[in-house]
């Protein structure tokens, strides 16, 4: 079982700080950050004008494999924000979370939350699945922190999705609650893949060579667009070359090399399907945001596929999925956003 949050802490309470912001007195700062296989995006909030927005302050990003360990790049980071260590912080992690253990997947780094909250000396450490933060955030977006793609009038008392490719591809899910919002992680990203073309069926056929169980990730997620690439490659006859998801969206995007274009729509059309899925199975009437890496660099190219024919496409119940919004999370942030969301919710709901 994945355990999307875990809290470890000294005492419910924000204390106050010292104003290394330069803002006013007595504040509590919460040091936020996105970790991922590729990057580690940090930043700092002051929780006491949290109803100004949640936007960081001193952001900076950091490639997660130039570090041995996650202690390591919180310091690196704290030290180049020139910030005294914060007591307070809540870590969006690409991994799973049990039992107060984390392992950062695409990544050896594996840690105690306990251990890590006492090295950096911290009063409070809150750790919580990226997507798990990502999809805290999406109420909080701002109009320029997202691109609507599908649009229609959300239901603000029904259920969001979140979900989208990158290094693999998350989802999770928030669920309203009477009390404000309640996270429901997914590992989503890890169901079977359902084609829908002959193409798509061509494609898994061939991926099966290489897995047992073929998922949604093996496809939608960087590397999932070079296998994409390569399927086709072998179903054409033709030479696949030693390409990266980069060259190959942007050979695609460019109408420069049919086969890379080809599973660029391939792509495209399969992450639609994939979005409409969601939107049925968790009842998303609050809207299905996209999010990770991939989505916002082929942004432009999207209405150039059946990205939006795929995401409708659902026979009986094309009518329900026609009622829900879809959304591009633009702020590649956004996950800042939801961890200090997050940490100031419910530290708020313990002192209540």
């Amino acid at each position: 079982m994945v355990v999307a949050v875990h809290r470890l802490q000294e005492s419910a309470k924000l204390p106050s700080s010292s104003a290394y912001l330069g803002e006013e007195p007595n504040m509590s700062i919460i040091l936020v950050a996105d970790i991922g296989g590729t990057n580690g995006r940090f930043g700092l909030v002051n929780a006491c004008t949290h109803g100004k927005g949640y936007n960081a302050e001193k952001q900076i990003s950091l490639a997660s494999g130039d570090y041995p360990t996650l202690a390591d790049m919180i310091r690196d980071y704290v030290k180049q924000a020139d910030v005294p260590m914060p007591k307070f912080a809540c870590l969006a992690i690409a991994g799973p979370i049990q039992d107060g253990h984390v392992k950062v997947t695409n990544l050896n780094w594996e840690f105690s939350i306990s251990k890590l909250r006492d090295e950096l000396n911290m009063q409070a450490l809150d750790v919580i699945n990226d997507y798990s933060a990502l999809a805290y955030a999406a109420p909080h977006l701002q109009a320029n922190d997202k691109k609507t793609l599908y649009s229609k009038d959300a239901n603000p008392y029904a259920p969001i999705g979140v979900m989208g490719p990158g290094t693999g591809f998350g989802a999770a899910l928030l669920a309203p609650v009477s009390n404000g919002w309640k996270i429901i992680p997914t590992e989503g990203g890890h169901c079977s893949f359902a084609p829908t073309t002959d193409t798509e069926i061509a494609i898994l056929q061939e991926m099966r060579k290489q897995h047992d169980h073929v998922s949604i990730e093996h496809l939608l997620s960087g590397q999932g667009l070079v296998s994409i690439y390569r399927s086709i490659a072998v179903i054409e006859g033709a030479e696949a070359e030693d390409l990266s998801p980069a060259d190959v969206s942007a050979r695609g995007m460019k109408h420069q090399d049919p086969l890379c274009e080809q599973a660029l729509q391939s792509f495209c059309n399969i992450l639609g399907s994939v979005a409409g899925d969601k939107a049925l199975s968790w009842g998303a009437m609050g809207g299905i945001y996209l999010g990770g890496g991939i989505v916002p660099k082929i942004a432009d190219y999207l209405p150039q596929t059946d990205f939006i024919k795929r995401y409708l496409n659902k026979g009986i119940m094309r009518g329900y999925v026609e009622d829900i919004p879809v959304h591009m999370v633009t702020n590649d942030k956004a996950a800042l956003i939801g961890s200090a969301a997050w940490l100031v919710d419910t530290t708020q709901a313990l002192q209540s």
